[in-house]
């Protein structure tokens, strides 16, 4: 008598018939029971936990020693061996902010007393004249005092909003080369987790700044501190990373990378003066 054939196997998930131990349309495992004993679901939970490590690690060291690489990678579609930008974008973002007590290198923020300095400072002027008459008062000082907390925060936590900031300036210098504007996205999304690893250094390990620490405090030291050397630490950084992801000779890289860091500053002051307002209005 001939053996009936077994129905073949269907996707739990979306019904396509299964060839293999995964489907084929929606990625969905074949269902085994095995799968959930407990030896095998710690051994699982253990493989992926290290995976996701080593590739968190890996993403981490060649950010730092090689910028750009991460980016020309995943552009070239070589991207199972690397965290995924944005998860590896968030994870240095939290390390930024649980860094808040330890790092004083203030890039991203700008406390109440220094917001006047910024080129919207007219417009902080009048905001804070139409709620109080004198910030001298009592309830000026309280408010300038949880101000100063709530936009420490929130510049740490907000700064994803600088990346298509950055990706529309890449998109500028080399829109005659073709790329999407969605690819520039991830150059940017790199390039601004470097510079806030970059910050964490400096503002950890050297205190402040660098331009602080060699030569101490001198008059006009804020402007060093505060466009100067962001600038110079954009120039240089950006250099490496152009470099490796849009692969042009060093010169027209020097000069663009020269060009994204003249536009970082209206970049960070059009950050700043949105986590102003954001700041003004929850506080």
């Amino acid at each position: 008598m001939e053996k009936k054939k077994k129905p073949a196997a269907a996707c739990a998930n979306c019904g396509a018939t299964l060839v293999g131990k995964f489907c084929h349309e929606c990625g969905e495992k074949r269902l085994n029971r095995r799968d959930l004993a407990l030896p095998k679901f710690f051994r699982e939970v253990f493989a992926k936990f290290t995976h996701l490590d080593s590739r968190l690690l890996r993403s981490l060291k060649w950010l730092v020693l090689r910028p750009g690489f991460l980016s020309a990678e995943y552009l070239r579609g070589r991207r199972k061996r690397y965290a995924k930008p944005l998860s590896l974008f968030f994870i240095i973002n939290l390390l930024y902010f649980l860094s808040i007590g330890a790092n004083r290198f203030r890039t991203f923020e700008n406390p109440l007393s220094t917001q006047l300095r910024n080129p919207y400072g007219g417009v902080v002027r009048v905001m804070i004249d139409s709620r109080f008459t004198n910030t001298g008062t009592a309830e000026g000082q309280v408010f300038e005092r949880e101000f100063d907390q709530r936009n420490h925060t929130l510049a740490k936590s907000m700064l994803l909003l600088i990346v298509p900031m950055l990706a529309a300036w890449l998109w500028l210098l080399y829109r005659s080369q073709g790329f999407f504007y969605g690819e520039h996205l991830i150059t940017a999304l790199h390039f601004l987790a470097l510079m806030i690893v970059q910050n964490m250094l400096v503002g950890i390990v050297f205190g402040n700044s660098l331009t602080n620490l060699l030569i101490g405090p001198f008059p006009g030291n804020h402007f060093v501190n505060e466009v100067a050397e962001p600038m110079l630490w954009v120039w240089a950084l950006a250099f490496f990373t152009l470099k490796n992801v849009y692969v042009q000779p060093a010169f027209p890289t020097a000069l663009k990378s020269a060009a994204l860091a003249f536009l970082w500053l209206p970049t960070l002051i059009a950050y700043r003066f949105i986590v102003f307002l954001a700041t003004f209005y929850t506080v």
